[in-house]
């Protein structure tokens, strides 16, 4: 006579281990739910302050360029090979989608096609300098993170004259950033600027606005600061405003994953 095997199960254990597991996704659902609200305040108050400086100074000076077609012709052309300053814009926290990875993507992507002992990358973000200091050991030279938002202008000037320095004997610097299109959508630019030698080299051609007071060797320095310092600004904005909604995204893309895993959990 044989008796059937009896499978025993510890339901208890099982359940408590349940109800654990239950507090802690449910506890992750708050975390990620308060961290969407804040980032969506957060956004708006970015959103202001793009809509207020984007056109701070901005195309400015870049008008000068395209309007004086003889100051265009005696620039002369970039050369084949030019020396660069790239300049990654991310930021120093993560949990917001792939703002930041975005960003390191696209300087991999060029440094496929450059000289690397050309290339030097001033990288402003924890997150890129982090990013980018495996694979770019010998171009990474300058890093910058923690810096205090909101942003405001006194702090991207000093950003700018850093960038002067480092670019005195490059051909041009390029300004890697992303640009906020809507709550839900944002798009990596590279904006390429002159640098101080090329720039001032330019305006010495001007023959459309004419300058008297102050001369040229007074108001073209300060010129040139107007278009580093503008347009390192608007890039800035757009990238601050850009974090926030993609962490706004991310949080409520967790909350509903959470969500799920406690519904299932409690089935």
């Amino acid at each position: 006579m044989q008796l059937a095997s009896i499978q025993h199960r510890d339901f208890a254990v099982s359940e408590k281990q349940l109800r654990i597991r239950m507090k802690s996704v449910n506890s992750i659902r708050k975390i990620t739910k308060a961290m969407k609200m804040v980032s969506a305040s957060k956004m708006k108050q970015d959103l202001a302050r793009l809509q207020a400086g984007r056109n701070f100074g901005a195309n400015a000076v870049d008008m000068m360029f395209k309007s004086d077609q003889y100051m265009q012709r005696q620039m002369g052309n970039e050369p084949s090979d030019p020396v660069q300053v790239i300049v990654p814009i991310t930021s120093d926290k993560g949990l917001c989608g792939a703002v930041n990875s975005s960003i390191v993507r696209e300087v991999k992507k060029m440094a496929k096609d450059i000289n690397r002992s050309k290339t030097t990358i001033f990288s402003i973000g924890d997150k890129g300098s982090v990013g980018m200091l495996r694979p770019f050991p010998d171009m990474l030279k300058t890093s910058i993170s923690q810096v205090g938002t909101p942003y405001n202008y006194p702090t991207i000037m000093a950003m700018a004259v850093h960038i002067t320095h480092m670019s005195k004997d490059a051909d041009k610097v390029i300004v890697m950033y992303n640009e906020f299109k809507s709550a839900i959508s944002y798009v990596t630019r590279h904006l390429e600027l002159l640098p101080q030698r090329r720039f001032l080299e330019a305006t010495r051609f001007g023959k459309l606005y004419d300058q008297k007071l102050p001369d040229k060797n007074t108001s073209n320095p300060a010129l040139y600061e107007l278009y580093l310092t503008s347009n390192l600004w608007v890039a800035f904005l757009n990238n601050a405003a850009s974090e926030q909604s993609a962490r706004m995204n991310a949080m409520e893309n967790a909350s509903k994953n959470a969500k799920e895993i406690l519904e299932g959990l409690t089935l």
